[in-house]
């Protein structure tokens, strides 16, 4: 079962991570921004590693995390945090079939409606924001969704590795291959604001974030893992409330669906437990 110490930290980070991402992306170019990123959220985890390890898993781990981290990226150029986010939530969908394709992992019936019931939560969302598409935004966006479930994947794969190793080797291996994409539109224009961007993207949305996300992948399935990113949009409107952004009710109720889809798909085991004590067949 997912660690409360995992999932809370990790939905906590990441739903504010797309606002320190665009507006960081307003003072430095997208390949820079991601490969000072990547560089300062691998180093803050070399301590923590216990032996760094490069096979061909994790440098296809590296190069998906790269690329899903560049359609992202010049995505936010195109859309606002709260599209990107909506958009990049599309990704459980993806993870499902790419988990039983290369992992040959079994998904049960009851986790496919809590997925789909969560995602269905996250078009009302979107439909509620009031909000309009860039055409190119979208597309970005959606491709960086496939490589993060790809890259989702290979944590599941490499749930054997010590997750802070594969973490460093990550996002180090990663930010070599941005700094070398760096040229390509750079711009950079130094600020206090930017370093705040930077140091929350890189220490807590990078090496820390990326940990969580690995660690959970190592206790559960793909399926039950990545339902549970739905938690995501959802605090980050508790978040744009508090901040005082107006939250219509077609919102809440979007939010509801997202949180009945993750009940939904974290039932099945309970009912299972249930049907064994009682002697009760179960699937």
């Amino acid at each position: 079962m997912v660690k409360l110490y995992y999932i809370i930290p990790y939905v906590l980070i990441n739903s504010l991570i797309y606002v320190f991402v665009k507006d960081g992306l307003y003072y430095a170019s997208p390949m820079f921004f991601m490969a000072l990123r990547f560089l300062i959220g691998g180093i803050i985890l070399l301590p923590f590693a216990k032996q760094l390890t490069l096979n061909r898993d994790i440098f296809l781990l590296s190069i998906f995390t790269t690329l899903s981290t560049s359609f992202w990226a010049y995505g936010l150029l195109y859309v606002e945090p709260s599209e990107s986010a909506v958009l990049s939530y599309t990704m459980p969908l993806i993870a499902i079939p790419l988990s039983a394709l290369i992992l040959r992992e079994k998904t049960t019936k009851t986790e496919v409606i809590g997925i789909l019931i969560g995602f269905s939560g996250v078009v009302i969302y979107s439909l509620n924001l009031g909000i309009y598409f860039s055409l190119i935004g979208i597309v970005l966006t959606l491709i960086n969704a496939f490589f993060w479930a790809l890259f989702t994947v290979y944590f599941r794969k490499l749930r054997g590795f010590d997750a802070t190793s594969v973490n460093a080797v990550q996002l180090l291996l990663g930010s070599l291959i941005f700094f070398t994409l760096s040229p390509i539109q750079f711009y950079f224009k130094y600020s206090i604001n930017f370093l705040v961007d930077l140091l929350y993207v890189s220490v807590l949305g990078g090496g820390i974030s990326f940990y969580l996300w690995n660690s959970m992948l190592k206790t559960e399935r793909v399926s039950k893992v990545t339902v549970l990113s739905f938690s995501v949009p959802a605090v980050s409107t508790v978040v744009d409330e508090l901040r005082g952004v107006n939250v219509n009710i077609g919102m809440i109720e979007g939010i509801g669906v997202m949180f009945l889809g993750i009940l939904i798909s974290r039932l099945e085991k309970k009912i299972n437990k249930s049907n064994i004590v009682n002697g009760r067949f179960h699937v």
